[in-house]
This record gives C-alpha cells, sequence and structure tokens, in this order.
C-alpha cells in the first residue's frame, strides 16, 4: 500500500533537504513499525481475553471492544473517510499514467465527454493530465483501471497475494530502470552544480514540508487487523511487516534523493520526465511503475468493504460500497481541481489520525479489563463509568505494562506531529 504521494517526493525533498527527507522518512518508518507491532499486539490480548481465539478482529471491531460503540461509529466513518481518500487519489494517479503511457507507446490517448455535450476526444499531450483539467469526462486510462481493479476488489485478500507479488516484482523492476535512467542525469547534474546533491541540497529552505508527506505515506497500520486475520499459521507476521514498512522506506528514500538530485523543483510527478524524455530505460521504469500501482490499489476498498461489513452485517451492500462507489465518485470529479484539494485535506484532517491515534488508542486501552458486553453487544455501552474515569482508568493500567507505555508514548508524539501539520497546511492555506 504506498502512499499516493510517492510520485511528488522528489519535489518535497527538493524543498526539505536530502538529510531531513530521509531523516523524517526514517522515522515515520520506524513510527509506522512500532504502530503495527503494538496494534497486533492488542489483537492477541484481545482474543486471550475474549477465549475468542479463532475470531477475526477487524479494525472496527477493536474500536467497539476497547473504545465503546460510540467510538466505533466514529472509527467506520473515518477509517471509510481514509480509504476512500486514498483509493480514489490512487485512482486518479494510476488513470493519468496509463493515459501518459498510452500516449508514449501509441502516440495518442482518447476520452468521453458526457458534459456539456457528449463526443468522443482524443490527446497527444505527453503530460499526466493530457485532457486537461476540470473536464466532465472519463479517459481510456481510467476505464482500464477500473476494469481490473474493480475485477480485484470483488476478490478477498487472500486472493490478492499474487498480484502484490507481481506489483513487488513491478516496483523492483522500476527501481532498477529508474535508476540506470536517472544516474546519468544524477552525475551530470552534479558534474553541472559542482557538489554531490546535484539541482538540491543536504539542507533546504523548507524542512518542515516533509513533515505531511512522512506521516501519510505511511498507510499500512489500517491494514493490519485484516492482514493478520488472513494470515497462515506459522508466518512470522511481524518480520513480514517490518520487512515491508522498510522497504517501502527505500523506495521513498530513493526516488525521493535521486529525483530531487535531477529533478528538483522541475515537477510534482517524476514519471512525467521520464516519459518525456523517450529513453530505453526511462519508458521501461515508467511503464513498469504504472503496472505496480494498479494492484494495491483494490487493497483499499477490500478494507472498507470488510468494514463496513462488520459494523452492518450486509455482505453485498458493504461489497458495493467499498468496491463500486469510490469509483463512481472518481468516474465524476477525478478531473477536477476543487475535488482534488478536498482528497488533500481529506488525508490531513483524518488519514493521520486514523492510521495511528487510533490504533495507538487501541492498543493503550486493550491494557484494560474487557467486558462481554462491548465484545457482544453493538447498542449498549460497556461500561457505565464516565468517560474521563474510563479514561484515567485505562491510561493508569496502561502506563503500568511495557507494551501499553510505548503505545501511550508513540500516541502523544505522533498526535502532537498531527497537530502540528494540521497548523502548518492551515496557516499556508491561509497565507495562499
Amino acid at each position: 500500500m504506498n502512499g499516493p504521494g510517492l510520485l511528488a517526493l522528489p519535489k518535497t525533498f527538493s524543498e526539505c533537504g536530502i538529510i531531513p527527507g530521509v531523516i523524517a522518512m526514517a522515522c515515520m518508518a520506524w513510527i509506522t513499525q512500532e504502530t503495527c507491532i503494538v496494534l497486533a499486539d492488542a489483537i492477541l490480548e484481545t482474543k486471550l481475553k475474549t477465549l475468542q481465539f479463532e475470531a477475526d478482529f477487524e479494525f472496527t471491531d477493536l474500536a467497539r471492544i476497547h473504545l465503546g460503540p460510540i467510538s466505533e461509529q466514529v472509527t467506520i466513518m473515518m477509517l471509510s473517510l481514509t480509504l476512500g481518500a486514498l483509493a480514489i487519489a490512487q485512482i486518479t494517479i494510476v488513470a493519468q499514467a496509463l493515459d501518459a503511457m498510452a500516449i508514449a507507446a501509441l502516440g495518442k490517448s482518447y476520452g468521453i465527454r458526457y458534459y456539456p455535450f457528449f463526443e468522443v476526444s482524443q490527446s497527444t499531450s505527453s503530460s499526466l493530465q493530457p485532457f486537461g483539467v476540470n473536464q466532465s469526462m472519463v479517459s481510456v486510462g481510467f476505464l482500464v483501471a477500473m476494469v481490473i481493479c474493480v475485477a480485484l476488489g470483488l476478490m478477498d485478500l487472500t486472493s490478492n497475494s499474487l498480484p502484490q507479488y507481481i506489483s513487488f516484482a513491478l516496483l523492483a523492476c522500476f527501481v532498477v530502470f529508474s535508476g540506470l535512467h536517472i544516474s546519468p542525469l544524477a552525475i551530470e547534474s552534479m558534474d553541472l552544480n559542482q557538489s554531490y546533491t546535484g539541482m538540491t541540497s543536504w539542507f533546504g529552505n523548507d524542512p518542515a514540508s516533509i513533515i505531511g508527506v512522512a506521516v501519510f505515506n505511511y498507510s499500512i497500520v489500517i491494514a493490519i487487523p485484516s492482514l493478520l486475520a488472513d494470515t497462515r499459521t506459522g508466518v512470522n507476521f511481524g518480520g513480514a511487516t517490518s520487512g515491508a514498512i522498510w522497504g517501502v522506506f527505500t523506495l521513498y528514500a530513493f526516488i525521493g534523493c535521486i529525483g530531487a538530485i535531477v529533478y528538483a523543483g522541475i515537477t510534482d510527478n517524476v514519471i512525467e520526465p521520464m516519459l518525456q524524455a523517450k529513453t530505453f530505460h526511462g519508458t521501461v521504469a515508467s511503464f513498469a511503475f504504472v503496472w505496480a500501482i494498479i494492484p494495491p490499489l483494490p487493497i483499499y476498498t477490500i478494507l472498507i468493504s470488510r468494514n463496513l461489513e462488520q459494523v452492518s452485517g450486509r455482505p453485498v451492500l458493504s461489497k458495493f460500497l467499498g468496491v463500486f462507489v469510490p469509483w463512481l465518485l472518481a468516474l465524476f470529479l477525478y478531473m477536477s481541481e476543487a475535488f482534488g484539494s478536498f482528497l488533500v485535506w481529506t488525508s490531513i484532517l483524518v488519514l493521520g489520525f486514523t492510521n495511528y491515534t487510533i490504533p495507538l488508542l487501541i492498543a493503550a486501552s486493550s491494557k484494560s479489563a474487557i467486558s462481554t458486553t462491548a465484545v457482544d453487544s453493538k447498542d449498549e455501552m460497556p461500561d457505565t463509568r464516565s468517560f474521563m474515569t474510563v479514561l484515567r482508568d485505562n491510561i493508569r493500567k496502561a502506563w503500568a505494562d511495557e507494551i501499553g507505555r510505548k503505545a501511550l508514548v508513540l500516541n502523544v508524539f505522533t498526535t502532537s506531529i498531527l497537530i502540528l501539520v494540521i497548523c502548518i497546511n492551515v496557516r499556508s492555506s491561509y497565507i495562499a
């Protein structure tokens, strides 16, 4: 589950500097790893305390059991917004990249305009928005991505294992060929600028710009309950999760550093100049990346469906809302600039809290006793005490446990970062 902001990393690294960029991405990788560990421990703790050793607890189940039914409703709303925003953001990237790939391979791409009149149009522009912005139309790239991803989204996580392995192999191919394409350009940039950092610098003019990007590019935590439920017995889940997180960090650091050295400040999307260069290595790298980012997209929609089903008990409706609704929304809105701003602010205001604050709160609360009412009922409060009393008791019990203390400290630290990111973006928006 790569962050949708992956392709903008070169520009961000050029603004903040290579050293702050790598440090920030590494710190968030470690925080993400530790959050995954304490959340997995909370799931095990829940099974032990409820004696439901074979039960599959989804994200919303954990929120209901440890935080109460009201928190469950808030969690499902935040989770749906988070996963929906991630899915639609990735849909936009995939559709644009497929159109750009079609133009690079065939010389043109097609789109269907549905408002204010119906027509089939074509574009030969080599940009990642070949049909422009604020257009009421759907492109061939979007339709191809929709057919593939809806089919994969109707399957479960286990059946999506093979596409994820293919995605990983294609990402490895992208790293190799993009390295072959960019390395000569990087050497040329270093020589031209007489610096190892090429067009960028070790420390940039805006170090704070990396904070939001670092936080919002690791979205694996919200998938941990579902992934753990589908993991085969005997698999080293912790090792696999840590390997995936640090593998993604390596990818982010590579794209951010190399891209900043060569393309600093030139583009928001590193694939665009690689396609426009029309070299063998650049073309192969671009094509590999485009097809690599398609298989992870249905994971977001599957997670929405699974959690909605746990809450509603209606699998058909949950599958429709989880798999089809994001594509229907994107179909009419993905070329709109205003909708892009909506997705950005949804990520800023919701994603970080869903991916870090709520899981860490669940992990800390799992150290308290669990009422059978909290497990079996979705209508009653598990506790008659006041919220503040329950919160104080939960904090005290969590602090007495080593993993509970880790969850509390990580929660305070990460939530403070999220609030800082919101303040920075609100201030930047106000100034602009």
